[in-house]
């Protein structure tokens, strides 16, 4: 991404973070929105794809980071977070997701202009159709470990997700759940997931 690209970013999302309220911090280093929950934080990630400068497509990630697993993960050397996560050009596949708000997932900037009133409004508004919603559904560990363990519709799931499962089991003190779910692994993946269980049943004692 071009410096110039990601000072545009930087703009967007201060705006963005007034637009959404006072829930919400930018951390400009990040290109990240982020809010305080009760578990932990729900996090919006900017997001831009050149096309032909100065054209950029804006498009955004949305997901949930809990304090527990992060914790855990921590521990065992696994990324922080988020846990669960969805991105907004997947809007389609999010089965029984009220379509409210404008109807796409991305949108194409001019970074030589700065983000207008109208892009602030419509891309907050899309936040909260969109991450709302998620943000509902996985407020609490044990759904968002179920969702990216069965791969649902509505995150990022499935076996490439299995360093979420593993730090979500732990955090719940159900590794017994990971470990028969870890059996769908490629070798590879299940050599290395079988050393981390082993790590995390240790630290559980």
């Amino acid at each position: 991404m071009s410096s110039d690209a990601r000072k545009y970013l930087q703009a967007l999302g201060a705006g963005l973070a007034e637009a959404l309220g006072p829930g919400y911090r930018f951390h400009k280093s990040a290109l990240e929105l982020r809010a305080a929950t009760d578990a932990g934080e729900n996090l919006v990630t900017l997001g831009g794809a050149m096309r032909h400068s100065p054209l950029v497509d804006v498009a955004f990630h949305f997901g949930c980071s809990y304090g527990a697993a992060k914790a855990v993960a921590k521990q065992l050397g696994l990324q922080a977070g988020p846990h669960i996560v969805q991105y907004s050009l997947n809007r389609a596949s999010m089965k029984g997701l009220p379509m409210s708000g404008p109807g796409r997932g991305s949108w194409s900037v001019h970074i030589g202009t700065p983000p207008d009133a109208t892009l602030l409004t419509e891309i907050a508004t899309a936040i909260r159709g969109m991450a709302g919603p998620f943000f509902e559904r996985f407020a609490g560990m044990a759904a968002a470990r179920d969702a990216v363990a069965a791969d649902d519709s509505w995150c990022l799931g499935g076996r490439m997700q299995w360093r979420s499962v593993l730090a979500l089991d732990a955090a719940l003190g159900e590794l017994d759940h990971f470990r028969a779910w870890a059996a769908r692994l490629d070798p590879l993946n299940a050599q290395e997931a079988h050393g981390l269980l082993l790590r995390a049943e240790a630290l559980r004692g």
